[in-house]
């Protein structure tokens, strides 16, 4: 059998599953056990690189040598919140290529696990990715010879997975998915078949359980300033104080006070967090969590008393605050899911073997519909509104929100007398004004003659399932084909670079 696995690329923690013909769906374990795989890389002197448990102890010995939290660089060339390259010996690591070394891991693990390769994946990202970010995420699977069937969103794969459990129960389903690094919201409708569509999606690619340790490191800090330390004083001191703030995070989530000793300047300092505490530090993140909530539901023109099951995915949401405010946002108990680690890899391997997969027709499985996904941000065009003044916008043809695969068009006009040549420019955002959307790609269309001002140009735009956006733009007035593009994922490695790290992942054997 050719295998289609699940992937979770998570920010902090990264999770591989398989489901078989029947629907019977596993989470793989590695040869120590774990079926949950810490996103961090180690790169030891002379050796091959180190993926999960190890490499985040290795944090605490040799910090200069261990990257984490590089899911929030995808799409750039590098994660480091100052804007630094991460450089070890001499080799500067994008987020994509390091991407591909937690990917590289995981497949290794499923090929143990069956004892034959496995090249074919459809791996998770966050609902609020953009294009860079998801052409980034496919370019690490391409770079270690994975074929990725699909770039699924986390919450309608998590949701896909609860639904499978409980098929026949119609409603409507807000997925809260708080993980270590981003943060989704997602608003779903369950037909009686088990059929899911997504009618809103909102969220923050730069909110989670790492915003929460960093403050809680901060009081670390102060509380280790007034006995006379300094936690920053060296790298190892910081990064035990950092693992030791994800610990008294964790702990907070079942018991009322959390304490740790803090080694700084040679001696222990003990520090000590209520869970109270813990919530007036994480204030304005419940205000935004809130609020990002809200502003979903009402841009789905969903109200929160519509809401029947509130389905709480990733390993922040079990933090009892964020269980409060859902609770009192729609009205009802929150839903935590089975595995809230896991459900997400879960989801995109039943997918997986639902859309390439050898699937028994008798199964639960076959039965459901695969989901209708969204767009998660509008794709417009760059419309010229003051010749004189030269004064540009964006003018939005497919809405965020709208369920894909998805064909639009739009009627536009020629700016000028005995215009030529149209610049058709595809852009990725909310917002009309240019500054504050991402250009995705372009193309020059030529007439077949001069036509005159105000003369009309149609452009047509498609958003697939397998989210490829494609443009097409033609003379309003006869039909004439002007132009079109597909918006090429990019990678920001160049082809050296990505040939360079293909050999490379090839030689080594991830540990």
């Amino acid at each position: 059998m050719d295998r289609i696995i699940g992937i979770d690329l998570g920010t902090t923690n990264s999770v591989v599953a398989f489901t078989d013909p029947n629907g019977v769906t596993e989470v793989i374990a590695g040869k120590d056990g774990d079926r949950i795989v810490p996103s961090v890389v180690y790169f030891p002197q002379g050796g091959d690189p180190v993926v999960g448990t190890a490499a985040k102890q290795y944090a605490v010995v040799e910090p200069d040598r261990v990257a984490k939290l590089f899911k929030r660089g995808m799409g750039e060339r590098t994660f480091q919140p100052d804007g630094s390259p991460f450089t070890v010996d001499g080799k500067t690591w994008s987020p994509e290529e390091l991407s591909s070394l937690v990917l590289r891991k995981l497949v290794q693990m499923a090929e143990e696990h069956f004892g034959e390769p496995v090249r074919r994946a459809i791996i998770t990202v966050p609902a609020y990715f953009g294009e860079p970010e998801r052409a980034a995420t496919r370019s690490a699977g391409e770079l270690i010879g994975l074929d990725v069937l699909r770039i699924l969103n986390e919450p309608t794969a998590a949701a896909f997975a609860h639904g499978l459990e409980h098929a026949g129960q119609p409603g409507r389903v807000l997925v809260f998915d708080l993980g270590g690094g981003t943060f989704d919201v997602t608003i779903m409708d369950v037909g009686a078949d088990g059929a899911l569509e997504v009618v809103g999606t909102g969220g923050d690619r730069r909110l989670g359980g790492a915003d929460f340790d960093q403050l809680i490191y901060e009081q670390m800090e102060q509380t280790v300033s007034k006995a006379g330390g300094n936690l920053a004083a060296d790298p190892w001191t910081k990064a035990d104080a950092y693992a030791k703030a994800e610990e008294v995070k964790k702990e907070l989530s079942s018991l009322d006070s959390s304490t740790r000793p803090i080694t700084a300047g040679g001696r222990p300092v003990m520090f000590s967090l209520s869970r109270a505490e813990f919530e007036g530090l994480i204030k304005q993140q419940l205000q935004a969590v809130g609020d990002i909530t809200l502003y979903t539901l009402e841009n789905a023109d969903v109200a929160p008393a519509d809401i029947t099951t509130v389905l709480m995915v990733g390993g922040s949401s079990r933090i009892p605050a964020f269980h409060t405010l859902l609770a009192d946002t729609c009205g009802r108990e929150p839903t935590f899911s089975r595995n809230l680690d896991e459900d997400v890899a879960r989801g995109a391997a039943v997918l997986a073997t639902k859309l390439g997969g050898e699937l028994n027709p008798r199964s639960q499985l076959a039965a459901i519909p695969p989901p209708v996904d969204t767009a998660s941000h509008a794709l417009g065009v760059t419309v010229l509104v003051d010749e004189r003044l030269g004064t540009e916008r964006n003018s939005i043809v497919i809405p965020a929100g709208t369920a894909i695969p998805v064909s639009r068009e739009e009627t536009y006009q020629t700016a000028a007398a005995n215009q030529k040549q149209i610049n058709v420019r595809l852009n990725e955002g909310d917002d009309e004004d240019l500054e504050f959307v991402r250009e995705l790609g372009s193309s020059i269309g030529t007439f077949t003659r001069p036509v005159p001002k105000g003369h009309p140009i149609r452009v047509e735009m498609s958003y697939t399932a397998d989210q490829l956006i494609r443009v097409k733009a033609f003379d309003g007035q006869d039909g004439t084909f002007l132009c079109e593009f597909e918006v090429e994922r990019k990678s920001n490695l160049s082809d050296l670079e990505k040939k360079a790290a293909r050999s490379f992942l090839a030689s080594v054997d991830v540990k």
